[in-house]
């Protein structure tokens, strides 16, 4: 983790905007505060992905902090199975071609919040080529910063993959269950079966009783106790093994399935109320008051530095054609 770190602090300098993509399940567990330190004032945009998994109804108090604790940041709520919010993300990326029509952005993100599929939905929708990251269910798939990867023509706009960045230890084992849930830790380094226990906790707090009859729990009834939950999920999917013993392993990755396929619903995760984000927001400090005049000056001179480039390599040109 610490050399992916490294390795997006190196590249930082040939980057106009970080992309920073976090779980719209658990839009606070999400955030790697390491990102803070390394990333700075630079210029970015906050990307909460798989909004189509969790609560509509937790956008707008998460807007309403960034307005007010952030209000130079921009924020987009994005599904990689809608075009809408990719092209938002495209737009504006190229209103920052001026005067050089050329911008280089940088995603990062925790492991497994979608920054693969979200490079594969930019290039798809801004230049009509198929994939250029590897995509799959558990975190890791990334694991260099690959090249530029062109997403839009006119203006140029290129992006940089970087691999996911896990916060070296979590110390609330609370938040290490959701960032588990959502697939940011490898399944058996958390045990599918604590994680199933967790899930059918908040499944209970939701309210989202329909798994008690899809899985024939007994009486059709909901139940706190993960090992009746997992016996009927195992009866129900045949996962026994030898001897007639049920596989609750098997079990727990199944039920865990279905929650990251949206069947239960969408949810949300981390407590969004306002006072909470306040507080989250307080306490993080990731964001001062004076970033907005540094990111617009960082940028300025990065635009600067292009065209003293271009001006440089013109007269170049110049110079070898009087002497031809």
């Amino acid at each position: 983790m610490n050399k992916g770190l490294r390795v997006i602090s190196e590249k930082l300098n040939a980057v106009d905007l970080v992309v920073e993509v976090r779980d719209a399940r658990i839009p606070l567990s999400s955030v790697n505060p390491n990102f803070e330190k390394v990333v700075g004032k630079k210029s970015r945009l906050i990307v909460y992905n798989k909004f189509d998994l969790a609560q509509p109804d937790t956008k707008t108090p998460i807007l309403n902090a960034f307005a007010r604790h952030a209000p130079q940041t921009p924020v987009i709520f994005t599904s990689c199975q809608t075009d809408q919010s990719i092209r938002d993300i495209l737009k504006y990326a190229a209103s920052l071609g001026y005067p050089i029509p050329q911008v280089t952005l940088m995603i990062v993100g925790m492991p497994n919040v979608g920054k693969s599929s979200l490079i594969n939905s930019l290039r798809r929708v801004g230049v009509g080529k198929g994939k250029a990251a590897a995509t799959g269910a558990q975190p890791g798939i990334t694991r260099s910063v690959a090249g530029t990867v062109k997403v839009l023509e006119d203006p140029n706009v290129y992006l940089i993959d970087t691999p996911g960045v896990m916060v070296p230890h979590i110390a609330d084992p609370v938040r290490s269950l959701k960032v588990a849930l959502t697939g940011g830790i490898r399944d058996h380094l958390a045990d599918e079966q604590v994680m199933a226990d967790y899930l059918l906790f908040r499944l209970n707090q939701f309210e989202a009783y329909d798994y008690a009859s899809w899985f024939r729990l007994p009486n059709g009834e909901p139940t706190n106790d993960a090992q009746v939950l997992l016996e009927s999920v195992a009866r129900r999917i045949g996962a026994i093994v030898k001897g007639g013993e049920l596989d609750l392993t098997m079990a727990a990755k199944f039920f865990i399935k279905q929650y990251r396929l949206g069947k239960f619903g969408r949810f949300t995760l981390d407590n969004v109320t306002p006072d909470h984000l306040n507080t989250f927001f307080n306490q993080m400090k990731m964001y001062g008051s004076e970033q907005k005049d540094s990111v617009t000056a960082s940028l300025s001179r990065r635009q600067e530095k292009k065209l003293a480039k271009l001006a440089f390599r013109k007269e170049m040109q110049k110079k070898k054609k009087s002497t031809s």
